[in-house]
Parts: C-alpha cells; sequence; structure tokens
C-alpha cells in the first residue's frame, strides 16, 4: 500500500487531533523551557568549555576558604549558555507552533490543510536528498 491507505489517513487523523489541541500542547511545552532545571542544547564541547572555565576561577580563588562554603562562580559563560539554551527553547517552541497551524519550511509560507501538510511530509520524507542523510543504523535497506 505504500504511504497510501492506512497510513495516510492515520497521518490525517494525527495533524488533525494535534492541531484542535494545539493551545494545551503549547502550553505543556511552555512549562518545560521555563522549567530551570531543564537545559537546551548543551552540547559535550560546551560542557567541558564551561568546566574549563569553572575549574580556572575556583583554583584562581582565596584556598583559606574551604570548598564546601565556596558560591559557584556566576561568569559570562555560564549565563550565556543559560541564556542561549532558553533562545534554542523558544525557538523550538515557536517552530512546533507554526508546524501546528499548518506552515513548513518549502511551501512559501502558505498556510496548508491538513491534507495538504500530510501530503507535504510524505513527500518531503520521500525525498532521495532526505533519505541519504538518514541515521546509517536505522537500516531502511533492511
Amino acid at each position: 500500500m505504500g504511504t497510501e491507505g492506512a497510513f495516510t489517513s492515520a497521518a490525517r487523523a494525527t495533524t488533525k487531533v494535534l492541531r484542535e489541541n494545539s493551545s494545551a500542547l503549547l502550553t505543556v511545552l511552555s512549562a518545560v523551557v521555563s522549567d530551570p532545571l531543564y537545559k537546551w542544547n548543551v552540547s559535550t564541547a560546551k560542557g567541558r568549555q564551561l568546566q574549563r572555565d569553572v575549574s580556572s576561577i575556583e583554583e584562581n580563588e582565596d584556598d583559606s576558604v574551604t570548598s564546601f562554603n565556596k558560591k559557584p562562580p556566576e561568569n559570562n559563560a555560564t549565563l550565556s549558555i543559560v541564556e542561549s539554551d532558553n533562545d534554542a527553547a523558544t525557538r523550538a517552541v515557536a517552530r512546533i507552533h507554526e508546524k501546528l497551524k499548518g506552515y513548513e519550511e518549502g511551501t512559501l509560507g502558505e498556510q496548508q490543510t491538513i491534507e495538504g501538510q500530510v501530503r507535504f511530509l510524505i513527500n518531503e520524507a520521500r525525498n532521495a536528498d532526505h533519505l541519504s542523510s538518514i541515521f546509517i543504523g536505522w537500516g531502511a535497506w533492511i
């Protein structure tokens, strides 16, 4: 049956439910974005750099104060990572909001109907350029 039939029907029904309940979904996502304990986009390289920055600051502090009495340093590297994390989260939620309204990249800014959006996403997924960049471990040829 390929992408026609049950797959397309399920995708349309899912898209319809997501669009009808988009406000509830966005409310939950905004709570995740606002959670100060959740880190967005901290790569391994950024984490290592932040550790090095904190370590160098701690080494330069007065050693007469015991380590458990020290206040964690607030430096520019820490603040910039927190700010960029929040920006990344906000951009991600904004992009989800656009998709829930039916706006997709590559549609020239036109709002798509449910059927149009499902068809567009299926065609994008079947695009050979996109298939060549998927995770090799997925094993689509098996």
